[in-house]
């Protein structure tokens, strides 16, 4: 196999990897808080996630998806009328930032011809520093979903997961399906196991 060959094949496989990426996932939990001791839960009725008068998609989904995770871990939906014991809020933020590579003449931190102790000739590192300018500068959008628990007694969070993850275009083209992967890699971190 030729040189190209093997480099293109390189460049599929990476960029193959790139999509297939989970996000990345902090979570935090409050000090000395046992969530098994908690039994019931309620999504709060103004989600971070809604800016309108109306429940968005986005909350729907949220909503069925963090419902579907906690009860599979032994949480039950409070009744009507029943105070809960956690509350659940949705918070969704853009971060955006600048990244560029720098191309063009530069000089300096380099091995090379240039003037070293004994005259001219191939020595090391040597110049100073002259930059180059940038070529394919662009931004690059992070997206942050964060799904928070509230104990509904003291009103304090108590658990709190955010998945991070690049803006792309099959995450704008597939937002449920989105949706459900950082939710679920959000609860891969929940200290409450699935109850089989």
């Amino acid at each position: 196999m030729n040189r190209v060959k093997v480099l293109a094949l390189c460049a599929v496989a990476a960029l193959l990897a790139a999509c297939a990426t989970e996000p990345m996932v902090r979570t935090r939990a409050a000090e000395q808080v046992d969530l098994a001791s908690f039994h019931t839960y309620a999504f709060v009725p103004k989600p971070g996630t809604d800016s309108g008068k109306y429940k968005s998609l986005t909350t729907q989904q949220l909503e069925k998806d963090v419902g579907a995770q906690l009860q599979s871990r032994g949480y039950v939906p409070a009744a009507a009328g029943q105070a809960p014991d956690l509350l659940v809020d949705f918070k969704a933020a853009r971060h955006h930032r600048v990244e560029g590579s720098m191309f063009g003449p530069t000089f300096g931190g380099g091995w090379g011809w240039g003037w070293g102790p004994y005259g001219w000739g191939p020595w090391g590192p040597w110049g100073g520093a002259a930059g180059g300018y940038y070529n394919q500068v662009q931004t690059v959008t992070t997206v942050s979903l964060t799904v928070e628990l509230i104990e509904r007694a003291d009103n304090s969070v108590v658990w709190s997961g955010t998945a991070f993850s690049e803006l792309t275009h099959r995450v704008l083209d597939h937002p449920a399906r989105s949706i459900d992967e950082a939710v679920h890699q959000i609860f891969v971190h929940f200290p409450v196991a699935v109850r089989h």
